[in-house]
């Protein structure tokens, strides 16, 4: 068997700053493996050894130790495969190989590869953590695993650097075209789990320290009180959009997450409150049950166990917006989001953006048009910063701003016709 390791810069055009991918070539049997080692540089910095040279005094650092290391590592395990490979008659293959060379971080540290240790976190959350913010870490791992496969960028524990950062940015905002705010929570999950890792010792690095992504707030969509009430009673020929409509509705009225109401039962409601062990907080809340939300309960038969009827939170989010738009909520709703930071503006009509989350927003915006105390609502919403409500504080001073200019703002200032006719009175005693 005659096999070969061959470094060498990919072929074509560079990308934006000038730099091609690193790649590694195994030639075997009249067949090839390429593997890309995780690394990109100027070709001016590829030397004939197949090395990366270093950079001059007056230019930023091109990391060509670091390189360089992983690039005598990968040939070293590549040839360690070769000749365990032809010692024991096992026939190579281009999965073979790569199988190989993916657990280099392993082989290289003796502990836990990125991917293997990210998955042993998800799990390790799962008895802490709420099934929403689960989801939200597997949702970033599937997409670093992405950048992975689309750059070539191997990903581990020491190459999560600031060139990683600026790879996998650029791929989030150019490639895939998310949004800043999904750009955030993955560097929010990412820097977490590192967090976690470091702590077991699964690594020494720091350079995620200094990743910064922040999230923009996004315009608060809310059910105004009057729209809230004409759902609440709304006449819908359809047994699905009732049910969805009450489930929306009572999360309007009690401020509880959908999934918390999703999992209540008759059990839960004592003296006139709802006491559940919320599942996002892990804490005990007690939540005092207003006439519109015991409107709701009533609706439906004592004898069952469970408090409002069963249904997932896609078919609520499905049909509710088929119930605001039956409500006839067509205002159109111009909201901004940003990638990259660069500003994109659409428009929908208002029951296509109502979803579950609407519910609990419509809560908080209407009870602080009510007056209720903020740090009442904080407590029965279960926000730990007053920060939080700042947005909706806007909601509301922009509310009473608007009804000062649809009111007061509207009255004619000229004089009246009776000051007139009071005037003229006036005048004529004073003739006489």
């Amino acid at each position: 068997m005659i096999a070969n390791v061959h470094f060498y810069l990919k072929p074509g055009k560079p990308n934006k700053k000038g730099e091609k991918p690193i790649v590694m070539r195994i030639t075997y049997n009249n067949q090839r493996s390429v593997i890309h080692i995780g690394f990109m540089i100027k070709p001016k910095y590829w030397a004939k050894n197949q090395l990366v040279l270093p950079n001059p005094a007056h230019e930023p650092d091109n990391f060509h130790q670091i390189i360089n290391k992983r690039i005598k590592t990968y040939r070293k395990i590549a040839e360690d495969t070769i000749s365990n490979a032809i010692e024991n008659g096992i026939s190579l293959s281009d999965a073979y190989l790569k199988n190989q060379i993916k657990n280099v971080g392993q082989m290289e540290s003796g502990k836990k590869t990125f991917f293997t240790a990210m998955q042993e976190y998800i799990d390790s959350s799962k008895s802490t953590k709420a099934e929403r913010t689960i989801k939200g870490y597997t949702t970033t791992k599937t997409f670093l695993k992405d950048f992975e496969d689309a750059t070539g960028f191997n990903i581990d524990f020491n190459t999560i650097n600031l060139t990683f950062y600026d790879k996998l940015r650029n791929y989030a905002f150019l490639e895939r075209e998310i949004l800043d705010n999904y750009f955030a929570k993955i560097i929010s999950t990412l820097k977490s789990f590192m967090n976690w890792a470091g702590d077991r010792g699964y690594h020494k690095n720091q350079f995620y320290s200094k990743f910064k992504a922040t999230e923009k707030e996004n315009e608060v969509i809310f059910l105004t009180l009057e729209e809230l009430m004409t759902l609440k009673d709304f006449t819908f020929e359809k047994n699905n959009y009732r049910k969805a409509r009450d489930i929306f509705c009572f999360g309007c009225f009690t401020g509880l997450r959908i999934s918390d109401i999703l999992q209540l039962t008759r059990d839960h409601v004592k003296n006139g409150q709802i006491i559940k062990s919320i599942q996002k907080t892990r804490r005990m809340e007690m939540i005092p049950i207003n006439k519109f939300a015991q409107e709701i309960i009533d609706r439906y038969p004592k004898d069952s166990a469970r408090l409002l009827p069963k249904m997932s939170q896609q078919k609520l989010n499905q049909y509710i917006k088929k119930c605001c738009e039956e409500a006839k909520f067509t205002e159109m709703i111009k909201i901004v989001r940003f990638s990259g930071n660069q500003p994109k503006e659409y428009t929908y009509p208002k029951h296509e953006l109502i979803t579950s989350h609407v519910a609990r927003k419509t809560f908080i915006t209407n009870s602080l048009m009510l007056n209720m105390n903020p740090k009442v609502i904080k407590e029965i919403v279960g926000h730990k910063k007053d920060s939080t409500l700042n947005k909706y504080l806007k909601i509301t001073e922009q509310f009473k701003a608007d009804q000062m200019k649809n009111t007061w703002d509207l009255v004619d200032k000229k004089p009246r016709k009776s000051k007139k006719k009071v005037k003229n009175i006036r005048n004529s005693k004073k003739d006489e």
